[in-house]
């Protein structure tokens, strides 16, 4: 659900208010436009009813601009198919593996995604799921080290022996270490990459070809809004989620020109800091920096729902944060001034030589 605060900022480009605003003062039967004119007049001059009644065609035009330009996103994101492929999904029988599923988003969503009734195979690290976890009959575990490529095939296997074969795969399971290129080690890098790119090569080698064989499957990428901005600090870090957009994008064209298979759906989502256990060695830093530190059940709400509703879209998540994600798309006078503006706002998560990570 939209919060207060979106709803009151989009109501000055909703075509429904400016639209009913405008006919009211301009088309509406004179019984009814009279009255509220005369009762408008005794506040508002006439030049500044006429002042009104302009900027709400504007205001108008430019939300209904809007709403036609999201519908047309929204279709492109589909391959133009403008029906969704919801029907196709009967949720009881549905499978969907979740790496990374012991805690942060992944905890949220094998809860979300097993109150739909959905059956979730929680895939991760750690020995055991948490207990809470375990009382959910609708999710199994499994646990898998993601890194490598012969443990994810067996991982398919036996869930498809023990289950079937999965129609959802959300890629959740990520690493994240702070600190600058110049004193990034051998192991922190190697680690971000295999388990933050190179393990969704491998459950994607696993879990498409049986979507594709079906003409019906999810795949859900969690990205980061660092896909489209690489801090100090966080370079590495960003590098992963460039990537992960990148064969997020790539994969798509794929499934639609070289399998033949645009019923697939993808999905990216992109947050800002969130409250999970990636951020814990760095809260108070961004908390004393003020920076916007989302609820991780919004995350799981917007993949749940965009799973539900049987079509991909990609998703930005984070307090008004969401223009970052065209920064590259202006010239570069305004782009990197606005990251030099940006230099003050976005921490420096750790001193420079040192390292935290947290899986």
């Amino acid at each position: 659900m939209p919060s207060a605060g979106s709803l009151v900022q989009n109501i000055p480009l909703s075509p429904a208010v400016t639209g009913g605003l405008l006919y009211a003062l301009t088309r509406a039967p004179e019984q009814y436009r009279r009255p509220l004119l005369q009762r408008l007049s005794q506040y508002l001059s006439p030049q500044a009813i006429a002042r009104t009644v302009t900027t709400l065609k504007w205001l108008f035009a430019l939300g209904l601009a809007r709403n036609v330009n999201v519908f047309l996103s929204d279709i492109a994101q589909n391959n133009f198919r403008l029906r969704s492929e919801k029907s196709k999904y009967d949720w009881p029988r549905e499978i969907a593996v979740v790496t990374g599923a012991a805690s942060g988003f992944g905890k949220l969503m094998s809860q979300d995604l097993a109150a739909k009734c959905v059956n979730v195979m929680a895939v991760d690290i750690v020995d055991e799921l948490p207990r809470d976890l375990q009382k959910i009959d609708k999710i199994s575990y499994y646990k898998c080290d993601l890194q490598s490529r012969d443990a994810v095939m067996e991982l398919q296997e036996k869930i498809a022996h023990e289950h079937g074969d999965a129609s959802i795969l959300i890629n959740n399971a990520g690493v994240c270490y702070e600190h600058s290129v110049l004193d990034a080690t051998e192991k922190s890098v190697h680690n971000m990459f295999n388990v933050n790119v190179i393990a969704h090569y491998w459950t994607l080698q696993a879990f498409l070809p049986a979507m594709i064989k079906k003409k019906k499957g999810h795949v859900v990428t969690l990205a980061s809004m660092a896909s489209f901005l690489s801090p100090p600090g966080m370079v590495p870090y960003c590098n992963t989620k460039a990537a992960v957009l990148s064969l997020h994008e790539g994969l798509g064209q794929e499934m639609r020109v070289n399998y033949n298979a645009p019923e697939i759906k993808f999905t990216s989502i992109h947050p800002t800091y969130a409250a999970t256990p990636l951020l814990t060695p760095f809260e108070d830093v961004v908390k004393e920096a003020k920076y916007f530190i989302l609820d991780p059940q919004t995350v799981s709400d917007a993949v749940v729902n965009q799973i539900m509703s049987g079509t991909g879209k990609q998703i930005l998540l984070g307090g008004g944060t969401s223009w970052l994600s065209g920064l590259r798309a202006w010239p570069h006078w305004f782009s990197q001034g606005m990251i030099q503006l940006l230099d003050k706002r976005i921490p420096l998560l750790t001193p420079l030589g040192t390292e935290k990570g947290k899986q």
